[in-house]
């Protein structure tokens, strides 16, 4: 087996490469945060496994502390990659961290093997927590997570098992040097190596999903309202009614028309038309069910497709949204503003025959009468009377 000095040359060696890999990752991905937080962290672990080789001039209690912290960097890019951003507190919680370990480390620097098993119990309980913060999203590629607890379980279970040995196997408890205890030890670095690379390999995975999952969102969702743009609700919407169809249960289609919107933008300013449409749109994300489609139609139209819906119930819906929506105001540069909806719908059992166009078609008309008779108001769709002549 190769020597530990040897050992920690390949690690360094294999820990710059995956570190300069995950930088020129972090520069050109500079929307995925945690990718940066990856990086950072192995070459703070460079930094601790170079003091580590140099243990006959550097005591080993500094490296030990400088390697776990970098562990704990790796945690804090794994928890801004399950929210998705920024999180506040980095530097204060590093700094506390540090100290915190540090001196538990230089407390007990005269003891290898209680370093040893502090050390180990960091490592594990760092694993284990980089398992929990991924299994805690919610993506639909569950492979990258099995893969991802895979290589933290393994790490955590070298790791334990140091902390056994040296807990309760009477030759390591009589080490007192990192060579005195070169068989263990030489794992451990063995395994690092092979860790440290797939570590690496799975950080930039993970990056290039988020960036699909980016791209997909920026090709189904408006960017003003975050709800479905047009495009997207018309396929999703086709595939709803046919499973409507095939369950034959009644839909509803609503038509939802901002009133007198050019007036709040002539007026006050597109800004605060935006968060006109924006405070619309969370109000009507409020009102609906998870499985309900809800889009922006185009420019202040929203159009909600509610499946399993009757025309009693819709009704209610519609006049609970438009109530409570006019009873909203704006606080804008001008004073205080409120708005209002008109709403044109059609709910109909007949899904086959009508399709997804016929029902935009019919509640727009809805919609239309809705303007004529005053706006601020809920019309149904009604089929026009068929006039036949009168015989003489």
């Amino acid at each position: 087996m190769l020597d530990i000095t040897t050992l920690m040359v390949v690690l360094a060696l294999t820990t710059i490469t995956s570190a300069l890999g995950l930088l020129v990752a972090s520069f050109l991905n500079r929307q995925v945060v945690a990718i940066r937080y990856w990086a950072l962290g192995i070459g703070v672990i460079i930094v601790g496994v170079v003091l580590q080789s140099m243990r006959h001039q550097v005591p080993l209690w500094l490296s030990a502390a400088v390697i776990t912290q970098g562990y704990f960097v790796w945690l804090w890019g794994t928890r801004c990659y399950r929210l998705n951003g920024h999180i506040n507190g980095f530097w204060l919680t590093m700094c506390l961290t540090l100290l915190v370990q540090g001196g538990l480390f230089f407390v007990l620097r005269d003891s290898w093997r209680y370093s040893v098993v502090l050390y180990s119990l960091i490592v594990v309980l760092v694993s284990l927590l980089n398992i929990v913060e991924l299994w805690r999203m919610r993506i639909p590629q569950r492979a990258l997570i099995w893969v991802w607890s895979s290589l933290w379980g393994v790490h955590s279970v070298i790791y334990l098992r140091r902390f056994l040995l040296y807990q309760f196997d009477p030759v390591y408890m009589a080490a007192d040097t990192l060579d005195a205890a070169e068989s263990v030890e030489a794992l451990n670095y063995l395994e690092g190596i092979v860790f440290v690379y797939c570590f690496s390999l799975l950080c930039v995975i993970l990056a290039t999903r988020s960036l699909q999952d980016e791209l997909k969102l920026q090709a189904t969702r408006d960017p003003l309202t975050n709800l479905l743009n047009r495009r997207a609700f018309e396929e999703s919407a086709l595939r709803q009614l046919a499973i409507s169809q095939r369950e034959r249960e009644e839909v509803a289609l609503l038509l939802m028309d901002l009133d007198k919107f050019k007036c709040i933008n002539d007026t006050h300013g597109h800004g605060a038309g935006d968060e006109v449409l924006k405070a619309f749109a969370r109000h009507l994300s409020q009102q609906v069910r998870a499985q309900d489609l809800l889009c922006r139609f185009g420019g202040e139209e929203f159009v909600l497709l509610i499946p399993g819906g009757n025309s009693q119930s819709i009704d209610a819906l519609a006049e609970r949204i438009r109530t409570l929506w006019q009873t909203q105001t704006f606080t804008v540069a001008q004073g205080e503003l409120s708005a209002t909806v008109s709403i044109g719908y059609i709910s109909s059992a007949d899904v086959e025959r009508q399709g997804l166009y016929s029902l935009i078609d019919r509640a727009d008309k809805a919609l239309y009468r809705a303007k004529q008779d005053g706006r601020n108001c809920v019309r149904c769709w009604q089929p026009e009377p068929i006039l036949t002549p009168v015989p003489s």
